[in-house]
């Protein structure tokens, strides 16, 4: 492509701003020192949201997936808010085709009377204004409130390209659209209603996010522990976009529901979940708790529903309740005696499943991030309610309190068994002459922040990586065979196995409560770098359940990431391009091509491609997909196929009554149908479509349903946008050629031929290979595709729900079969590249 420079008479103004520039600045020098014409006029104040737009990742994290379904979570704390303070009893969520969500509560409304100070309608001033809302006075808003900072639906507003609000309230349903956090008309007085709740449509702004489809899995795993901490609530989740899936949740028994199906694919040591709970000035508090068969210790804390991942005063008032209760029983029991060590937090909580959930009036978190809680007062409420009720249920329930105590005992004398292992593997200090494991190809930084320490399956894998890395940063660990799986061993098994002694001693960490501390990691990147196989795709999990499980920390602090070798090799004659992504094979196909490509509709126009314009297609025909799918799943594939190609979209009817006009009058000839209305009424429509190339002909009932739905609305809006970028179908596809080579072309039916079509000829003159994994790689190719920081993929391990994520593990890791094969059912529809 010709590189565009301008003349050189046109740069000389330029230069003359460049020169009075610098003169100001020299200006700016002279006067009060240093300041270099930094002055009052260089201060930007940005008004109402405009800080949410331009900062986004400062209020929601990020603006890739964390980010997006964050949103989500703003709007549905709001609603579960109104649930906690007594007001709402179902709450709801919808992903729809086009990507927006709706989410329902049937609460008290958000009040629609003008406010005193804003002079506006209180809902705009909620939806506009940051820290605003009903949680920060003493009057009738919220006691106890998860949004603690106000800042939750407003930033939502801010960062969607649409909002609509309805609030049914004081008689009457009120609405109001916004556009990028900024009202498009006064607030709406509309029909008599009876009911009270809160309707917020939002559409995540494109301009914001990488990506704005949401996970179905994701949401449905955080409204369940919504359910889960909010006793009796119903919350349900429907997808429209294809699926046609739908979850409800609700729990009578809130926290000890929660902590059973935490132990679902466990076993349980005793039936019964002990719950309590208490009450007082400084606030209320929930335990229910359950010891299982395993080695692992699951403890979860909530604080207003928060999940607060680092603890907190909640959090250590009930390990050393827990603690200081079993060491009483057990001496009272002759099960300790008098010449034995007490039984430390470890043994006690080796295979307990407990959830501690807090409400309090005005919680103290670290930051906006709420991840530790720092009231006090709550410690002591805490302990005193284990240490009354955990006591009453062990005395209670003897045959329970021996198993739980047995346990425990067991879990200290593995303990000392483990030191003796544990102090092999522990990184010891230069005075202790120890050395790091053999086959470990350390680096010469000492730094641990430049450091990285690549996991990798073999020798033979690590003999390339060890040849293809900078000596200077990377280090390489290669594990023999498949390490241990420490979901079913007991400590003293699990640092008596070699590899684990490797990785422990090579992180330098140690493990466990006793030996872990992160300042002494040396490696502030762990890279998990396996092929892209099932032995690969094992050691990894294997590897991730032992981090998971003993260094927790590693992954919570971002420390831990998987090498993502490349998917696709493309090979255009000498050049070599790897590609990661589906998406980013599709731009790499087209990123040179796309402007020499010409779409000829029905009509014979032509319509010249571009970056906006091929974007806006796909943005458009996904909507349009999503809604046919959803419609295909309420009505049959034949009934809404036959919608999407007869002239019924073309027409932009929307009502049965323009459908039943249309079908009467003649088709169009270059349409794929031809239609004859054979009855109508009130109900429903019945027509005969012949297709003109086929023959074939069917009758199809179109219902009265079908057209007063919203996703039937919705497809024609998709439809006339699809049609405004590219014109009606059938469709011929040009791509241009240099020189005397001669055009390629290919003909499409529809918008999806249309796209695979452009793909195609892209794709012509291309060498497309599926790239398998690391042993296909030299080292020359390793470092270039997987190693190199500037040109490689690393994806960082997150764990931003602790209890999916503990019940995952579980599902695949433990002893039980029946959890792992619903998993693999549940998700088998997901795979993509099934290695067999």
């Amino acid at each position: 492509m010709a590189k565009t420079t301008k003349p050189a008479a046109k740069a000389k103004p330029a230069a003359k701003a460049k020169a009075k520039t610098a003169a100001k600045s020299k200006a700016g020098a002279k006067g009060k020192g240093k300041g270099k014409g930094y002055s009052a006029k260089d201060i930007t104040v940005l008004e109402g949201l405009e800080a949410v737009r331009r900062r986004p990742g400062m209020y929601i994290g990020s603006t890739g997936p964390r980010g997006l379904h964050h949103l989500v979570y703003e709007v549905v704390d709001n609603s579960v808010d109104e649930a906690i303070a007594g007001h709402a009893k179902r709450v709801s969520v919808t992903l729809h085709p086009d990507n927006s969500v709706t989410v329902v509560d049937d609460g008290r409304g958000i009040p629609v009377e003008r406010h005193p100070k804003k002079r506006k309608p209180a809902a705009e001033v909620v939806l506009t204004t940051l820290h605003a809302g009903g949680k920060f006075g003493d009057g009738g808003g919220y006691k106890v409130s998860g949004g603690l900072h106000g800042v939750g639906v407003s930033v939502v507003n801010a960062l969607s390209s649409v909002l609509k609000l309805e609030v049914w309230r004081d008689g009457n349903v009120w609405e109001q659209r916004y556009e990028r956090g900024k009202p498009r008309a006064p607030l709406k007085k509309g029909r008599a209603v009876k009911t009270t709740g809160t309707t917020i449509t939002f559409t995540p702004d494109q301009e914001i996010f990488e990506d704005i489809e949401f996970d179905f899995q994701t949401l449905a795993d955080r409204l369940r522990e919504t359910a889960f901490l909010t006793r009796g609530l119903k919350v349900e989740l429907t997808d429209e976009r294809g699926g046609g899936e739908k979850v409800e949740f609700q729990y009578k028994g809130g926290i000890a529901d929660f902590v059973k199906h935490l132990n679902e694919s466990k076993d349980p040591l005793h039936r019964k979940i002990a719950f309590f709970e208490g009450e007082t000035k400084d606030g209320q508090v929930e335990v229910a708790l359950q010891w299982n068969g395993t080695y692992q210790e699951s403890i979860f804390s909530f604080a207003n529903n928060i999940n607060t991942h680092e603890g907190g005063t909640h959090l250590s008032g009930f390990r050393s309740a827990l603690t200081r209760t079993l060491n009483a029983v057990a001496r009272n029991r002759n099960l300790l005696k008098e010449k034995d060590e007490n039984l430390s937090g470890e043994d006690v909580r080796e295979g307990l499943t407990a959830v501690v959930s807090v409400k309090l009036a005005d919680p103290q978190f670290e930051g906006q991030t709420k991840t530790k809680l720092g009231n006090p007062p709550i410690e002591g409420l805490v302990k005193e309610v284990v240490n009354r009720h955990l006591g009453d249920f062990l005395e209670e329930n003897p045959a329970d309190a021996r198993r739980i105590l047995t346990k425990a005992v067991d879990a200290a004398r593995a303990r000392d068994a483990a030191r003796k292992a544990r102090d092999l593997t522990r990184r010891k200090s230069a005075l202790e002459n120890s050395t790091l494991p053999g086959k470990l190809a350390d680096c010469s930084v000492k730094d641990p922040r430049d450091a990285e320490l690549f996991i990798v399956e073999g020798d033979s894998a690590g003999g390339s990586a060890k040849q293809g890395r900078d000596r200077n940063t990377q280090a390489v660990l290669p594990l023999r065979g498949k390490i241990i799986n420490v979901e079913k061993s007991r400590i003293d098994k699990v640092l008596a196995n070699n590899e684990i002694q490797a990785l422990i001693t090579a992180i330098g960490t140690g493990v466990g409560d006793e030996e872990f501390r992160l300042d002494d990691l040396r490696y502030h990147k762990v890279v998990l770098m396996t092929d892209a196989d099932v032995d690969g795709a094992h050691i990894r999990t294997l590897v991730l359940t032992f981090l998971y499980r003993q260094m927790p920390d590693l992954i919570e602090q971002g420390f831990v990431y998987i090498a993502k070798p490349p998917l696709y090799k493309i090979k255009q004659g000498s050049r070599e391009i790897y590609v990661e992504k589906e998406s980013e094979l599709e731009e790499m196909l087209l990123r040179d091509k796309l402007d020499q490509f010409e779409v000829i509709d029905a009509k014979g126009k032509k319509h010249k491609l571009s970056a906006r314009r091929w974007k806006d297609f796909n943005r458009h025909f996904k909507a349009f997909e999503g809604w046919a799918s959803s419609l295909r799943a309420e009505y049959g594939h034949e009934a809404i196929d036959f919608v999407a190609d007869s002239h019924l979209l073309e027409s932009g009817a929307k009502t049965m009554p323009a459908a039943t006009k249309l079908f009467k009058a003649k088709d169009p000839k270059d349409r794929a149908y031809e239609t004859k209305l054979l009855s109508s009424n009130s109900k429903k429509l019945v027509v005969k479509g012949t297709h003109r190339r086929s023959g074939l002909a069917r009758e199809h009932e179109l219902p009265r349903e079908l057209f007063d739905s919203t996703a039937y609305k919705e497809l024609v809006e998709a439809h006339a946008k699809l049609v405004a970028q590219v014109g009606e179908p059938p469709f011929m596809v040009v791509l241009g050629q240099a020189g005397d080579k001669e055009d390629r072309e290919e003909g499409a039916g529809s918008f999806g031929d249309l796209r695979r079509a452009v793909l195609e000829l892209a794709r012509q003159g291309i060498q497309l290979s599926r790239f398998k994994g690391l042993g296909e790689m030299n080292p020359e190719q390793l470092r270039e595709t997987t190693m190199d920081p500037a040109s490689r993929t690393l994806a960082r391990v997150r764990m931003d729900d602790a209890a999916t994520a503990d019940r995952t593990f579980s599902d695949l890791m433990g002893d039980k079969v029946e959890p792992r094969k619903e998993f693999i059912e549940r998700h088998a529809r997901d795979v993509r590249f099934l290695d067999v």
